[in-house]
């Protein structure tokens, strides 16, 4: 598991684009790439669901993650929660047929998607305890 200082320095990273390969950066860290990957999903969706940071941090944070978890997953499982949030952000980027012109689609898909899915997890850890 990342410390608050580890995840900060990969979420300034990917934010900054400073960081190009981000292998690189993953490289440096020991923790096993599924986890890194959920962890850092689950704290993007807590930052977007808490009003820290807005649909389309979350949004690019999570584009940027995504060819990485789904190349983990051709060796493994599909990461989890990770894959699920990257999807909520990715309903979040359009109007779905039958959305009216005064809905914001984040708010009518990601925020309701990404709100049972912090549940679940909050839940899970709550029954491991």
């Amino acid at each position: 598991m990342l410390s608050e200082a580890e995840l900060h320095k990969v979420l300034e990273a990917i934010e900054s684009d400073s960081c190009h390969d981000l292998n690189r950066l993953y490289d440096g860290m020991q923790i096993d790439r599924c986890a890194l990957f959920n962890q850092v999903a689950m704290a993007v969706a807590r930052l977007f669901i808490e009003g820290q940071r807005d649909f389309h941090y979350g949004d690019a944070v999570m584009n940027t993650l995504f060819s990485d978890i789904v190349d983990v997953s051709l060796n493994a499982d599909m990461p989890e929660p990770a894959f699920s949030i990257y999807l909520a952000f990715d309903a979040g980027e359009y109007r779905h047929p039958g959305d009216g012109q005064d809905e914001w689609p984040w708010e009518k898909w990601t925020r309701p998607a990404l709100e049972r899915i912090l549940r679940a997890a909050d839940e899970g850890a709550s029954a491991e305890v």
